[in-house]
């Protein structure tokens, strides 16, 4: 029925009970439209890191179709939005990023989206950050993109946060500007992650933060094409 494929990225470490709830939901919103996504682990098990990179990779492998959608576990977004970013990323290589509003739903909320007792936009939600400005959760690319920016995503980021950046930052620097289009994602609730101590932060979760952090810097100090692909592949 569609031209891309539709990728959610996910693993249950078994911390928060929501994350299985929000991948449920999910599904199910892309079902309504007659979508059946690919869910996709990292390939790590147990307390190992999340590494989305590694399970964005490993779905590019998997798939044959030349544009490919990938949406975090707990996203849910208009199917026409999606439909104008395909457009968008077979026109030209670089990111597109289906959304300009990210819209956190607050926990109450959450729980009657996923139960259907109301609709995302009819939630409690708070916008993050300005506009056109919040560049993860939904990614869409071409295949020339992926080989552009050197073969696919930093497999040296896990944990949480930063990564977002610096693959922006990569697919800008590689291929041209990212591309958005103009709608709400709405974000179901769950238990935050390590961007921030939490009391569910530990000491691990916060060291790979840290290290995402000093990764993200190296990207930042280079626009040179082939110094971010080496970056891509692993290079310190």
């Amino acid at each position: 029925m569609t031209d891309f494929a539709l990728v959610i990225a996910h693993r249950d470490r078994g911390r928060d009970p929501n994350r299985a709830a929000n991948l449920e939901s999910a599904v199910r919103w892309w079902r309504d439209y007659g979508i059946e996504p690919l869910v996709v682990d990292d390939g790590r098990s147990g307390d190992d890191h999340w590494c989305r990179s590694a399970a964005y990779n490993r779905a590019a492998r998997m798939v044959d179709a030349d544009i490919i959608v990938y949406s975090e576990a707990d996203i849910l977004i208009d199917l026409d939005q999606i439909l104008a970013g395909v457009r968008l990323a077979r026109r030209r290589p670089g990111l597109v990023v289906p959304f300009s509003r990210f819209m956190a739903m607050t926990e109450h909320d959450t729980d009657l989206v996923r139960r259907r007792v109301i609709d995302p936009s009819q939630a409690a939600a708070k916008q993050v950050r300005r506009e056109r400005t919040s560049i993860g959760a939904v990614n869409i690319v071409s295949r020339r993109t992926l080989d552009l920016v050197g073969g696919g995503y930093d497999e040296r980021f896990e944990g949480h946060a930063y990564d977002d950046d610096a693959m922006e930052w990569a697919f800008r620097h590689t291929c041209r500007p990212t591309r958005f289009v103009d709608g709400p994602a709405w974000h179901q609730w769950h238990v935050p992650g390590a961007y921030y101590a939490t009391p569910e932060s530990t000491e691990a979760d916060l060291a790979a933060t840290e290290r995402n952090r000093q990764r993200w810097n190296l990207y930042r100090r280079t626009t040179d094409p082939d110094r971010i692909r080496a970056l891509i592949r692993g290079a310190d």
